[in-house]
């Protein structure tokens, strides 16, 4: 492996971090926040819808982050005892819905096993990773919310 030291100014080193702490990830986006501040202007807001079971256990959920106008879903999970039954498409739903009455106009994912689910809500592909997993593409959709302008 090279050393690529010459690439770094005197004052300088790079140390490679096998497995980054939640704290080191946290400090890297407050100073990509900070610097976005200075830049273009940044707010986020995050939110999640649960789906609990009669007994109070996490039986679902869909998770996002609103920021520029914008909806990223990063999680939507169904717990294998309630697939099949709507669910997942009445989170994504209620999800929209949030999004939309906070101002989003237009919702984003990625996904690598549900784009079917995601193309029947009305979603579209707008880019691909091939092998991300290897054999398999990562797909991003995007879908505008309906009634935002």
């Amino acid at each position: 492996m090279q050393d690529h030291a010459d690439d770094i100014p005197d004052g300088l080193r790079v140390v490679m971090d096998p497995d980054p702490s939640p704290d080191l990830r946290a400090t890297l986006g407050r100073h990509i926040n900070e610097f976005h501040a200075r830049t273009v202007p940044f707010q986020s807001e995050r939110f999640a819808f649960r789906l609990l079971d009669s007994a109070g256990e996490l039986a679902g959920g869909v998770s996002g982050v609103m920021a520029w106008g914008w909806l990223f879903i990063d999680a939507v999970w169904i717990g294998d005892a309630w697939r099949g039954r709507g669910l997942g498409r009445a989170l994504m739903v209620r999800a929209e819905a949030h999004a939309a009455a906070r101002g989003c106009h237009a919702v984003w994912l990625d996904t690598f096993q549900a784009r079917g689910f995601y193309e029947a809500l009305g979603y579209a592909v707008f880019g691909e990773l091939e092998d991300y997993p290897p054999g398999q593409k990562r797909f991003f959709l995007r879908k505008r919310l309906v009634g935002v302008a």
